[in-house]
């Protein structure tokens, strides 16, 4: 059943060679890292297929063909019934998605993703790969779930405080120069605004005798530093 599905939404011409070989036991410990329920399900169709379930979403991860405790390829998939679905939003799915590709077969959607395995097995970089996973199917959720916005699903995002410690302005202008959003960038780089230690306090965040805050820091010990001219 597994290989069926996913050789009709695989490329026909996939190679299948793997130009490396990771461990079915380092896949499988990186699983139970990331997820919260993984279960081997046995053998299907050359797979060996693992069911994962994680904060009341499941999905299966297949290992093509193990041979000796070590795996070429590997297969995610996830089945998504009852929901209404249209060409419509699978195609919009698809326009947002990281690692993998969104199809519908008899009603039903499904998201698939395949990895090919190449160079060593490192579980950091394996932990990132089931992370873009984990993004893939956040964006399958919110379209399915109606929602107008994804801060409707996000509880941290429906706390007024902490929007707005969140909110990034726009940089002020220079001598009425239009804003430009690269500013902002520069700044996040290393290239920008950046911070400096503050000369009133020297850094101690405190003034005078009684060390009362200091007010060109605001108790921080540094303050904001522009950009010269002739960086911009």
């Amino acid at each position: 059943m597994f290989g069926s599905i996913f050789r009709k939404f695989a490329p026909e011409d996939k190679d299948l060679a793997a130009e490396g070989q990771w461990p079915v036991a380092g896949i499988e410990a990186a699983l139970k890292k990331q997820f919260e329920s993984v279960d081997h399900l046995g053998e299907d169709d050359g797979f060996s297929v693992y069911g994962v379930s994680d904060r009341g979403v499941n999905f299966i991860v297949a290992l093509i063909a193990p041979v000796e405790g070590r795996v070429a390829e590997l297969a995610f998939l996830a089945r998504f019934s009852g929901f209404p679905v249209d060409d419509g939003m699978v195609a919009s799915i698809n326009r947002n998605l990281h690692l993998s590709v969104a199809g519908m077969e008899e009603g039903d959607l499904y998201l698939l993703a395949g990895v090919q395995a190449a160079g060593v097995f490192r579980e950091d970089t394996f932990l990132l790969l089931l992370e873009a996973w984990r993004r893939d199917l956040m964006i399958v959720l919110h379209a399915l779930s109606g929602e107008p916005s994804i801060l409707h699903a996000f509880p941290a995002a429906r706390l007024e405080r902490a929007r707005q410690f969140a909110t990034n302005a726009a940089p002020e202008a220079y001598e009425g120069e239009p804003v430009k959003a690269p500013d902002l960038l520069k700044a996040y780089l290393g290239s920008g605004p950046s911070l400096a230690m503050c000369e009133e306090c020297g850094g101690r965040g405190k003034r005078g005798f009684v060390a009362r805050t200091c007010e060109d820091c605001s108790g921080s010990g540094f303050v904001t530093q522009r950009p010269s001219r002739a960086g911009r």
